[in-house]
């Protein structure tokens, strides 16, 4: 970067970034939802399982993870313009090619490829805008960028139902080339060349990238896997030694060198560190939530997809509209108060799902959502404006990349910790309840011959009407125990947000928003001298 460039770009031009970084980050995060309710057309399309076609998502989760790292180091090879073309090139390259697939192979094949390019995008634009905004403005900044990362899972599954029913599940991947056309040229004419950092030379950290893609990709895989192998199972026991052998090989390899394709000191930031606290525990509990909601309202409730889908629109709908005034309330009185507020409307979120039921109306269902659409606006811009600005601006897109790790295996864990509570907790609410029933009581001996007479007048035999009042009472005894399987899997969900409230007693507070200005003008400074 040089004085002559920076004097050259228009006051607004921190803006156009914005607007330029919004639209490639709503497609890449669209992309990542719109493909879940499509799953059984290309099942059907392909005559694929579901063990097969579970690669179709799982593919495109670990090699989204996996690339993440990368994404500092060619910052510094290339610069974010580069860079951030680019990723937008391969992202619509792997669209088209998922759109023409000709088999499931094909499909997965392409859905990586897709990934390599989006799993970019997210850390980049997040560095970018990083870059133009003042540390003052960050929180505002993070807040309008966090719309388009939002509206995109939010909207993704009724857009991805309504192409599927219309068009095809082929159209759900190449609508991405015509908004993928026109964000490359806003890219390639409208953003300034940027020049890479002064760390240009800086070797690539080939074994440190490779044991942390080994951890990565084995605790993702047996994350994903964990429910269906079985805990216990030797597939899972090898993802367990390969993810802990990854992770020491990978700590070992880090300690040795000077620069890591993961800068680990970083975690030596109070602020940081605290950041990345609060973002595993949200994801954890966030993704989870998630993942379980439709999950009751589909299985229990009898809704369908795109009925679900629009029940939790309003939800999301009001977090994007929140996290502009989130990140604005963060630049004037400091990312903590806010932070605060926002864990406590994701522990309501959670909390208030103790007592579901079956028979609860659709409002029952939305309130919960629309308190943590309040939540979640207030909490996720502070808490990306306060730890991109814990960091040195050199640094700003390895802290980025870093941030979405911890999201991306955060969300997993989550998944497969609140997926395991809900298995393990049937069959110990089938057992109380059963325990429970007295069969020789009046009452049960009364409600059984109703039941078979009921079942009788319908012109079955006296034998054929107690058989189904037996499976009646069990199928009712097995929903009763699913659903308090689902109380508790949200009550310890609850109770892990707890510990990101106490990590998000250390962000800061207003005193040190001055400090932070001026740490910023001091690193400006600085930059320039290096180029020089």
């Amino acid at each position: 970067m040089s004085s002559a460039n920076v004097q050259t770009k228009p006051d607004n031009y921190k803006w156009t970034v914005m607007g330029i970084v919004m639209a490639g980050t709503l497609m890449a995060a669209l992309d990542s939802s719109i493909v879940n309710v499509s799953i059984p057309a290309i099942m059907s399309d392909f005559g694929a399982g579901v063990d097969e076609i579970s690669w179709v998502v799982t593919g495109y989760m670990i090699a989204f993870a996996a690339l993440m790292p990368l994404t500092a180091w060619f910052r510094d090879r290339v610069g974010y313009r580069t860079l951030y073309i680019a990723s937008l090139v391969i992202f619509i390259a792997g669209s088209v090619l998922c759109g023409m697939a000709w088999n499931l192979p094909s499909l997965i094949v392409a859905r990586v490829i897709q990934a390599l390019g989006g799993g970019a995008i997210t850390p980049t634009g997040m560095a970018m805008i990083s870059e133009v905004f003042e540390p003052h403005e960050r929180g505002k900044a993070m807040g309008i960028w966090g719309m388009g990362v939002i509206m995109g899972p939010a909207v993704g599954p009724t857009i991805g139902g309504y192409l599927t029913n219309h068009f095809g599940w082929r159209s759900i991947f190449l609508i991405n080339l015509p908004i993928g056309i026109a964000v490359f040229f806003a890219a390639f004419f409208l953003l300034f060349r940027d020049v890479p950092h002064a760390s240009l030379r800086k070797p690539f950290d080939f074994w440190g990238f490779l044991f942390l893609t080994i951890f990565l990709v084995s605790l993702l895989l047996g994350l994903s896997k964990g429910e269906k192998e079985g805990w216990t199972s030797s597939y899972i026991l090898t993802c367990c030694i390969t993810t802990m052998l990854g992770l020491l090989c990978f700590l070992l390899v880090e300690a040795s060198v000077d620069n890591g394709i993961i800068k680990l000191s970083l975690f030596k930031l109070p602020v940081f560190s605290a950041c990345a606290v609060v973002m595993l525990v949200r994801s954890v509990v966030l993704f989870g939530g998630i993942f379980l909601l439709p999950l009751f309202m589909q299985q229990q409730m009898g809704y369908e997809e795109m009925q679900s889908g629009l029940i939790l629109f309003p939800g999301s709908l009001l977090m994007a509209f929140v996290m502009p005034f989130g990140g604005k309330l963060s630049d004037k009185i400091g990312p903590r108060i806010p932070t605060m507020i926002g864990l406590v409307g994701l522990w309501l979120f959670m909390f208030m799902y103790r007592n579901m039921d079956v028979n609860m109306s659709a409002m029952d269902v939305i309130n919960p959502t629309l308190v943590r659409g309040v939540g979640m606006g207030l909490l996720m811009a502070p808490l990306t404006a306060a730890g991109m600005n814990a960091v040195s601006q050199r640094d700003a897109g390895m802290a980025s990349s870093m941030f979405n790790i911890i999201q991306q295996v955060g969300g997993s864990i989550g998944i497969s910790l609140l997926s395991t509570v809900l298995s393990h907790r049937v069959p110990f609410h089938l057992a109380g309840i059963a325990s429970s029933m007295d069969r020789t009581s009046p009452v049960f001996t009364e409600t059984f011959q109703n039941l078979v007479h009921h079942i009788h007048s319908l012109g079955y035999t006296y034998a054929q009407s107690a058989q189904i009042a037996q499976g009646i009472i069990f199928k009712k005894v097995a929903q009763y125990a699913t659903v308090l399987s689902f109380q508790d899997a949200f009550l310890v969900g609850s109770v892990m947000v707890v510990v990101a409230f106490i990590s998000a007693l250390f962000l800061p507070g207003i005193s040190a928003l001055k400090s932070a200005d001026e740490k910023a003008g001091a690193e400006i400074v600085e930059e320039f001298v290096c180029i020089e």
